[in-house]
C-alpha cells in the first residue's frame, strides 16, 4: 500500500494500534478500582499490592493525585477498621499515600501487640484453678478447721432476688440441718431419734 505522506500513515496505524493501547489502560484502571483488602494476608503486602497498581495507572498516562489514590485505599479498609476509617475521613488535612501508609503500618503493629498481649492474658488465664466447694455432707467428713472456716465464710450469707438469706444451720456431727453440734443427741451419748 502506498500512502502519500506520513500524517495519513501515522493516523492508519493510530487507527489500528491505538486501540489496545485503550484497552490496556481500561484493564488496568479497572484492576485498581476493583482492589480490595481481604483479611487472610497482611496489610502491608495488600498496600504494596495496592501501590503497584497506582504505578501501572500512571504509567498508562492517567492522571491522579496522590490525595485520590489514598482515598480509595481508605474505601477499601477491612470492616474492622471502620472506626480508623471514620476517624481519617474527618480530619482536616487530607493525607497522601504515603502518610496513609505510614499511619496503617502504624496501625497493625498496634493491633499486632494488642493481639499478642489478649492472648498471653488468655493462656496465663488457662492455667488458674478454680476452688471447690464441697456440699454439706462431705463438708464436714476429714476436713481441717482452716477449710471449715473458709467454707463457712463463703457460704454463710447467700444472695437470692436481691435479699440477704442467712444459710441454714447444720450440726456438725450428724450433719443434718435444724440444730448445732453443741445441741446434738450423738454428742450427748443419746440414740438417734429424727
Amino acid at each position: 500500500m502506498n500512502f502519500k505522506s506520513a500524517e495519513i500513515i501515522w493516523t492508519k496505524l493510530a487507527a489500528k494500534y491505538g486501540s489496545d493501547d485503550a484497552r490496556k489502560r481500561n484493564y488496568v484502571v479497572g484492576k485498581w478500582l476493583q482492589f480490595q483488602i481481604i483479611d487472610d494476608k497482611s496489610i502491608m503486602e495488600q498496600v504494596h499490592t495496592y501501590k503497584n497498581l497506582c504505578a501501572k495507572v500512571l504509567n498508562e498516562g492517567v492522571k491522579m493525585c496522590e490525595i485520590l489514590q489514598a482515598n480509595v485505599l481508605i474505601e477499601n479498609f477491612l470492616p474492622s477498621w471502620s472506626d480508623y476509617k471514620d476517624h481519617l475521613k474527618h480530619k482536616k488535612k487530607d493525607l497522601t499515600l504515603q502518610e496513609l501508609i505510614s499511619h496503617m503500618r502504624t496501625k497493625e503493629a498496634n493491633q499486632l501487640k494488642d493481639k499478642l498481649a489478649f492472648l498471653s492474658l488468655n493462656s496465663s488465664k488457662a492455667n488458674l484453678v478454680e476452688s471447690f466447694v464441697p456440699s454439706n455432707k462431705d463438708r464436714f467428713k476429714g476436713k481441717n478447721k482452716k477449710d471449715q472456716k473458709q467454707s463457712k465464710h463463703q457460704n454463710h450469707l447467700k444472695r437470692t432476688n436481691s435479699k440477704i438469706q442467712k444459710q441454714k444451720v447444720v450440726c456438725y456431727v450428724c450433719g443434718k440441718p435444724s440444730h448445732k453440734a453443741y445441741q446434738c443427741n450423738l454428742r450427748k451419748g443419746a440414740s438417734q431419734t429424727n
